[in-house]
């Protein structure tokens, strides 16, 4: 679909507000971006609509408000406890306490991955990932490159393989006698995903056939509960009767000890603190009041599952129901007002615009500049620094804003560091005054980061610029450059259109010296192959 990518710059809101009877908020209620917003409330008004009837059709017990109003409390009181163990759980897998114990392999852990429960299985190793970033750059890159968990652990687990279900989902003849070779093929695989492996269904629904052991890679994350229970496992899991048999071994320990021993957090972790103990204390309260409560005391244990779960699709629909709302609600308000409410204050702030909202110098200045970024080119004029240097260093300064390739340097290295004194010096103010304006704009509210900021200024185009304005061949000029041809032409280009601005600007507020600076630095620029209608003529 086509989707707006609409956005208003300072240029564009100071274009408006210079003129009487302009509103900016006007042409962002008339954009195709507010427009392709609005279209969508109705449709997620409809859908939060059928939600809330679905909801409405679920009977909780015999459908009054009371036997509702019971389950409720008790509903709300299960939640507050699974909330507790949870937060237990994350204390009890910190490194500090839990990686002792998992040192050795063997030891039987409760997982869950991605949202799904895969149920016991077997530890086979734990790994300590290295290359954090601590390396300097290659070591910052073999980070970003592997953002997986630090704590590694690889854990046998049940699982089907997903191929099965697409099988039994046809009933041909044909599919009927490839399952056996599907079979075949998945038992050889160890490795287990997520994306290829679903969990074991309760109760015997899948067929034995269908379950096989592999091995999944987890984080400390992934662990719901550790037992005491440790069995022996193969030094080599790969191979598949070593993997059938340690899938046996499991099955035994369930047979024995329906209910396995779990470490001790406390005993056996050594967890104290009393973060901790409050945690504990309030999850005993809480199935105090569980089991003493009248849904687990009036009605059988299978009574009192149907009425929760019951009651907790219902909440589930209403809470989806409102979320789905509030959002069709946010669609019918104007796109970008606090955006817009965050760029006045900052034009506020930098002096572009009055208390009342009247355009001053500054404003008046940006308004004639679109090519680069006009707070800091602005801010550039009106500190005088442009006022001392020569045609040649300006020109090169500007280019800092029109090349827009990436800055090579190294994290923390000083880009300008192999330029000349009377070509970095200016290139140093130029940060400066991109901190005032990124430092203005985050007091205002406007979410931006002070050193991405500045440095989008690449200074990699200065020498080759200031070579071009002091007649120097377009061959010699490239290779005082990193970059192709075409870069160098383009920026060159968008930088005779900047100064041309510049020209514009310095006429309207009245600045003669900077206009014939700036004139005379587009003269020095325009020429050669760099501005050919064609290069085949």
């Amino acid at each position: 679909p086509l989707n707006s990518s609409y956005r208003i710059s300072y240029n564009m809101l100071l274009n408006m507000m210079r003129v009487e009877d302009v509103d900016p908020e006007y042409l962002l209620r008339a954009s195709f971006h507010q427009f392709q917003q609005e279209s969508e409330a109705p449709a997620l008004e409809a859908q939060a609509n059928d939600w809330e009837n679905d909801a409405k059709g679920i009977e909780v017990g015999d459908g009054s408000k009371e036997s509702e109003q019971l389950v409720g409390e008790y509903y709300q009181m299960d939640q507050q406890l699974l909330l507790t163990k949870r937060k237990m759980m994350r204390i009890v897998r910190r490194p500090e306490h839990i990686l002792p114990f998992l040192q050795a392999s063997g030891r039987l852990l409760d997982v869950s991955i991605d949202g799904e429960h895969f149920g016991w299985g077997v530890l086979v190793r734990y790994k300590h990932k290295t290359g954090t970033g601590t390396a300097g750059s290659a070591g910052k890159m073999a980070a970003d490159a592997n953002n997986g968990p630090r704590h590694q652990l690889d854990v046998l687990l049940p699982c089907v393989d997903k191929r099965h279900d697409e099988i039994k989902d046809e009933k041909n003849d044909k599919e009927g006698k490839a399952e056996d070779t599907v079979a075949v093929d998945t038992g050889l695989l160890w490795r287990g995903t997520v994306q290829h492996c679903r969990p074991v269904r309760p109760n015997g629904i899948d067929d034995e056939k269908t379950i096989s052991m592999r091995e999944f890679t987890i984080g400390l994350d992934g662990i719901d509960r550790i037992s005491a229970v440790r069995i022996f496992i193969p030094k080599d899991t790969h191979p598949v009767q070593h993997r059938q048999n340690v899938l046996k071994s499991l099955q035994e320990v369930h047979r024995r000890m329906p209910t396995l021993p779990l470490l001790d957090p406390v005993k056996d972790l050594g967890i104290k603190g009393n973060e901790f103990q409050t945690l504990v204390e309030r999850a005993a309260t809480l199935k105090e009041r569980l089991s003493s409560h009248k849904l687990s005391t009036d009605f059988t244990e299978e009574e009192k599952k149907l009425r929760v779960e019951a009651y907790g699709r219902k909440t589930d629909l209403l809470e989806q129901a409102r979320v789905i709302r509030r959002k069709a609600h946010s669609c019918q308000t104007m796109v970008m007002r606090d955006e817009l409410k965050k760029m006045k204050r900052v034009l506020r702030q930098l002096g572009h615009v009055d208390a009342s909202g009247v355009i001053q110098t500054k404003g008046r200045t940006a308004c004639e500049i679109n090519t680069a970024n006009e707070l800091v080119v602005v801010e550039l004029v009106f500190t005088g620094i442009l006022n001392d240097l020569s045609v040649e260093q300006c020109v090169a300064l500007l280019s800092c804003m029109t090349y827009d390739e990436r800055n090579k340097s190294d994290e923390g290295e000083d880009p300008a560091k192999d330029l000349k004194s009377y070509l970095s010096n200016p290139f140093y103010k130029l940060q400066e005054t991109g901190r005032v304006v990124a430092k203005a704009s985050i007091a205002c509210k406007v979410e931006l980061d002070e050193n991405e900021f500045v440095e989008q200024f690449n200074p990699g185009m200065m020498e080759a610029v200031f070579a071009w304005c002091k007649g120097a061949k377009f061959v010699d000029v490239q290779k005082l450059t990193g970059s192709f041809e075409g870069t160098t032409i383009r920026t060159l280009r968008r930088l005779e259109e900047l100064v041309r601005q510049l020209t514009s600007a310095s006429k309207a507020i009245g600045n003669h010296e900077l206009q014939k600076k700036f004139e005379q630095g587009s003269e020095l620029i325009k020429r050669d192959i760099v501005f050919c209608s064609s290069l085949y003529l």
